[in-house]
């Protein structure tokens, strides 16, 4: 007599996606990474390639109206420090220049430029009040002004800033303009915004601040130095070539 066979009850089998469902699925998979892909910031292609940018040791000239380049017996504020004074590590600018000009009278205009490409709200040109103030300035004013006589005809006006600083070793009139992007930013406000605006747009924008400034005596004496800081960066200005002047200013 031959044993009985048993037959293990066949529960039912798990469904899958309908092949209508699956499709869906992957055409919104694909169309999110398409969204994120344009929707990530780039910076704008540079003609001939990175380059192709005028280099600013070779743009900006020794000579600049009365003022002669001279050799720095004085330690400039760094473009780049955090809260603490020391230098970043990772710098946020891909060219710096720093500079002392003399005229004949033994008067000195300090002089810093910066530039970078890519700008986000992490990484972007520091304001020189947070570097002087990093490594032991006290701020005494920090004032909107308009710096006459910089742009060039038929361009934005520089709408810049003015400080005094003072350290326990001197006291400085500085005079700087910060391009964001397209326009002149005269706070950390209006960075912040216009990086935003930018990057939901899908762009990352350059930057670049030309600072200038002269030692005095006593925070009394910033007015009357200021004609003088502000006529050198129209000059410095005047004597750029037309591509070191697309990178600094509008």
């Amino acid at each position: 007599m031959s044993a009985a066979t048993t037959t293990a009850p066949v529960g039912p089998r798990p469904a899958g996606l309908p092949w209508r469902s699956s499709l869906a699925v992957f055409l919104l998979m694909l169309l999110a990474a398409a969204a994120a892909w344009m929707l990530t910031p780039r910076a704008p292609p540079v003609p001939g390639g990175a380059d192709a940018l005028p280099r600013l040791e070779m743009a900006v000239p020794s000579v600049i109206g009365e003022w002669q380049l001279v050799p720095s017996l004085r330690e400039q504020v760094d473009l780049a420090v955090d809260g603490d004074g020391e230098r970043l590590i990772n710098q946020p600018y891909d060219q710096t220049l720093l500079r002392t000009y003399q005229n004949a009278r033994g008067e000195q205009i300090l002089l810093a430029v910066a530039y970078t490409r890519q700008q986000s709200q992490e990484v972007k040109v520091h304001r020189p009040e947070v570097c002087y103030t990093a490594v032991g300035f006290e701020v005494l004013s920090l004032d909107p002004a308009r710096l006459t006589n910089v742009a060039a005809a038929g361009t934005p006006p520089v709408d810049g800033m003015r400080m005094v600083a003072r350290s326990v070793h001197h006291t400085e009139a500085v005079s700087y303009w910060i391009r964001m992007g397209s326009i002149y930013s005269q706070n950390a406000v209006d960075t912040r915004l216009h990086l935003l605006a930018e990057g939901l747009q899908g762009r990352l924008r350059d930057g670049a601040l030309v600072r200038a400034s002269r030692v005095i005596a006593d925070p009394g004496e910033a007015q009357a130095a200021y004609p003088q800081i502000d006529g050198f960066l129209a000059e410095f200005a005047a004597a750029l070539t037309p591509e070191a002047r697309a990178l600094l200013l509008l």
